[in-house]
């Protein structure tokens, strides 16, 4: 009865063009219907099940713009929702989880396969550190012994908040860094519901950006100097090129100047140069697996000239840019376990040769320069000492605390650094030099990772992993997890 119905509107509907397009269109035509009306109601049901399951969330003291750094203090809630129409939630806690690591992805060929066109996915990824805290349990007063199992406990509907509160060692950990698809370094915080036969709920992943404190050096003027030839004729020189910087070390918000002199040696003339700030990645860095180069134009401006062979045979040409502040488009130059980001000046030269019939030839010239977090500060206006060990020195890893507590657990005595620093690095207001890219407006977390990592989007036939742990003799509060994965896809 229910597809009569739809034949009929559909017919009525198209005003008699189904008898007019035969009886295999009019088929086709309806079982689209039916598939878009049946697609629709799953979309219903879906949303209607997803309404009916408990919310997690989490929200952070500082709102929308946390960032992350050394010696910092997170705090923040777990919030949990369950609607008067959800099922009975038994839980026997619940947990919010903070976790680093760093992922690359490349794609190859399957050589196992019989047809030759079947693909893999390689990817290593490092987990820097993993830390959870309960935040709820079921106990006594969520009291419950060590080595003992949490009981469940019903909870019923309506809000409920729970605090926490998370101290950052005096390390420099790797930037946060969102590449290509399958190449990121993240900082993800997770809220889980865990039962009696183990997870029950999971939260959205929540990534948020973390920077290290690292400044650049003294501005000093810098000079590069290359010379161009001729690639038909080796040794046929067409253009001397002289670029000239204030420094070769820059950081996101700065000016680039840059002076280009240009030396003419060819049979023509160079009418324009285009220069672009370019960010490149590089990854798997591991020597067993295939390492893939990507490259991407920051921003880029270009400017005409008129350097010919014979009168003017050299021309002075200035560029200038703002290094944009966002922080997911320049993050430090950074090399880690699998993951290269640097950065270069791109000059692209272009000559026209010939006199009646033109031809167009293109040089380029690739100048490499550095990003670092913050710009250079003297010691005169910062005397305090402001270096962090990286995270390959040091394996002291970040932990959480009694969110009741007014300050984490006093552990500066048993580290090289003094409780004046954190106020100093504080007072710097270091995420001035940073444009924030939430919008208060919004009401969904603007840290929600939308963007997957993981490059596996095929179907999979077998997934291997192998998994190495990195332990240090002398410390056990940080220990680092590297898996390498083979995905096999259809």
């Amino acid at each position: 009865m229910g597809i009569y119905k739809i034949y009929m509107l559909t017919e009525n509907e198209s005003e008699g063009g189904l008898r007019s397009s035969g009886k295999g269109a009019s088929l086709r035509f309806l079982m689209s219907r039916i598939l878009r009306l049946g697609s629709i109601g799953s979309q219903e049901d879906k949303h209607s099940m997803s309404s009916n399951l408990p919310q997690l969330n989490v929200e952070f003291e500082v709102g929308r713009t946390l960032t992350l750094r050394p010696t910092q203090v997170v705090r923040g809630s777990v919030i949990l929702t369950i609607s008067d129409n959800s099922r009975t939630l038994f839980a026997s806690s619940i947990k919010i989880k903070f976790r680093g690591e760093e992922t690359s992805s490349t794609k190859a060929k399957d050589s196992g396969s019989a047809s030759g066109s079947a693909k893999r996915v390689e990817t290593a990824r490092t987990i820097y550190f993993e830390c959870s805290y309960v935040v709820w349990s079921g106990g006594n007063n969520g009291q419950v012994r060590a080595n003992e199992y949490f009981p469940w406990k019903e909870l019923v509907p309506g809000m409920y908040r729970f605090e926490f509160a998370l101290k950052l060692p005096p390390v420099n950990f790797p930037p946060s860094i969102e590449g290509p698809k399958g190449n990121s370094i993240r900082y993800v915080w997770q809220p889980v519901i865990e039962g009696a036969g183990g997870t029950l709920i999971e939260g959205p992943e929540i990534v948020t950006p973390f920077i290290p404190i690292s400044f650049a050096p003294p501005d000093q003027v810098w000079n590069f100097k290359d010379v161009l030839y001729n690639d038909k004729k080796p040794r046929k020189m067409m253009v001397e090129v002289e670029a000239t910087l204030p420094r070769h070390v820059f950081s996101p918000g700065e000016e680039l100047n840059l002076a280009l002199r240009l030396t003419n040696h060819s049979n023509g003339r160079i009418t324009c140069v285009q220069c672009s700030l370019r960010k490149h990645y590089e990854g798997p860095l591991d020597k067993e697996l295939v390492c893939e180069k990507h490259e991407r134009s920051l921003v880029s401006t270009e400017r005409r000239c008129d350097i010919g062979v014979t009168n003017q045979k050299t021309g002075e040409l200035e560029f200038s840019f703002i290094i944009p502040r966002k922080f997911h488009h320049v993050p430090p130059t950074f090399s880690g376990r699998h993951l290269r980001v640097y950065y270069t000046l791109r000059c692209v030269i272009q000559a026209e040769m010939g006199k009646l019939l033109t031809k167009m030839q293109f040089h380029e010239v690739i100048i490499p320069i550095a990003i670092s977090s913050f710009p250079h500060i003297s010691q005169e206006d910062f005397p305090e000492n402001t270096s962090y060990p990286s995270y390959t020195e040091s394996r002291f890893g970040p932990y959480f605390f009694d969110p009741n507590e007014d300050f984490p657990p006093s552990q500066m005595d048993q580290l090289p650094y003094s409780n004046s620093l954190s106020a100093a690095i504080s007072c710097l207001q270091l995420d001035d030099f940073y444009n924030s890219d939430h919008d208060s407006s919004t009401t969904h977390s603007p840290y929600l990772s939308e963007n997957d990592s993981s490059i596996i989007n095929d179907n999979i036939l077998e997934t291997n992993h192998r998994v190495f742990v990195t332990v240090n003799n002398n410390s056990n509060d940080r220990t680092e997890r590297t898996i390498f994965t083979t995905t096999r896809l259809g």
